[in-house]
């Protein structure tokens, strides 16, 4: 099977390596890597990776798509869309993401979904000991360097962490080695945290799953709350508002600091204790609409693919 998933170099974004164990764990079908820019016919899953595929057949399955929006804060709502490109979408990440699709003229399914809420079938999670009272989680632009053990940029003061703090609170990046256990290891990181803030929707994303109390960590100026994922009067990461949406959800659960300013973090986790509720998302939807003639999938994941990844043991961490 063709799949258009980011390669290149030793490491890679947590997210984006995701997509490829998600789907091998589905199907049990080797992965060829494909090019966005390629003419073989190829699938799409996890990130924001639609607009940036051109020509040939790109089968859909839980994508979010970028639109023609200058500020990444804004819903999206028109596709720029690639020449001698034709999308077949089965499912997609969120609303706002399907609406782009709908004004280009393709038909929607009426199935929302990030592939990620599928995590916890393939690594249930069982046995991670509760390390850290609050993991930040930051996105790949604002790490120092591309490096699994890096930190904040340091003009971002936000993530400073006191010294009183520093058993308790702990900074961990998306950027992960091209190697399932390094991968497994990083979510595991995730999960040793008795709550998340996060600048990476994909953070969020396997928190969610796992049912991990959880807040998107927003850079501007403004109040904290719960603001409704249609808003634009609130900026809120668009990939965010699509991933919120297409859960099931009205509203995104926001904590602002901006990037100057050092972070209250007491009170960051009491914003979460007090705000966040579970999110009731239901994967058979997004399961079922798995594009069939790809694989004939009968359950997921399948046994001699969890086999395989059962013989990982948990990776060392800091």
């Amino acid at each position: 099977m063709r799949m258009n998933w980011m390669r290149g170099g030793k490491v890679g974004n947590m997210g984006d390596v995701l997509s490829p164990i998600i789907v091998a764990a589905h199907t049990g079908l080797p992965l060829r890597y494909t090019r966005p820019v390629s003419p073989f016919n190829r699938l799409i899953a996890i990130g924001t990776i639609g607009q940036k595929q051109r020509f040939g057949q790109v089968e859909v399955w839980g994508s979010g798509f970028g639109g023609t929006e200058t500020s990444s804060f804004k819903v999206q709502r028109r596709l720029n869309h690639p020449p001698l490109t034709r999308f077949v979408p089965h499912a997609v990440r969120g609303p706002f993401s399907a609406a782009m699709l709908r004004d280009a003229g393709y038909p929607m399914p009426a199935v929302w979904g990030d592939p990620a809420w599928l995590l916890p079938r393939v690594w249930p999670g069982q046995g991670v000991e509760k390390r850290w009272d609050l993991g930040v989680v930051l996105h790949i632009s604002e790490v120092a360097e591309k490096d699994p053990s890096a930190g904040a940029l340091p003009e971002f003061r936000r993530y400073n962490v006191p010294a009183a703090l520093s058993g308790s609170v702990r900074i961990i990046n998306t950027v992960v080695e091209r190697d399932i256990g390094q991968v497994r290891a990083r979510v595991e990181d995730i999960l040793a945290c008795r709550r998340i803030l996060s600048t990476s929707l994909h953070a969020l994303a396997v928190a969610e799953a796992y049912g991990i109390p959880c807040a998107t960590f927003d850079i501007h100026a403004g109040p904290s709350g719960s603001f409704a994922a249609d808003d634009d009067s609130t900026p809120i990461d668009h990939r965010i508002r699509d991933y919120y949406a297409g859960s099931g959800r009205k509203d995104v659960l926001v904590y602002r600091t901006e990037r100057h300013l050092e972070t209250d973090w007491e009170a960051a986790m009491a914003f979460i204790d007090h705000h966040w509720e579970p999110t009731p998302f239901d994967p058979s939807p997004l399961l079922e609409a798995f594009p069939r003639q790809l694989a004939e999938v009968d359950e997921f994941p399948r046994p001699e693919v969890m086999a395989r990844l059962a013989q990982l043991a948990p990776i060392a961490r800091s």
